[in-house]
């Protein structure tokens, strides 16, 4: 009999172990589902591959508007100086 008691106390102290185990695994899997939910929403705010080549073209269109506008400084600047020499 008592050693029937004793082999039960071990068993609810194992299944209270456990248990506890179990409790803690489960608060860590709510943290990471938490974890994971927040870098899906970062994840679904970042551009895509689609953007980085729009951004290319729009630095590529910047590059020739720029030249652009200092091909025709140049030609203002010439245009100045013959004017100036001319009266």
């Amino acid at each position: 009999m008592y050693e029937m008691v004793l082999k039960m106390q071990t068993v609810q102290r194992h299944l209270i172990k456990k248990t506890e185990t179990a409790i803690a695994k489960e608060v860590q899997l709510r943290d990471l589902e938490r974890t994971n939910n927040e870098l899906k929403k970062q994840l679904l705010r970042c551009p895509g591959p689609d953007f980085a080549e729009r951004l290319n073209c729009c630095r590529d269109a910047v590059k020739a508007k720029a030249r652009q506008i200092k091909v025709g400084l140049v030609v203002n600047q010439r245009f100045i100086r013959y004017t100036a020499v001319s009266f």
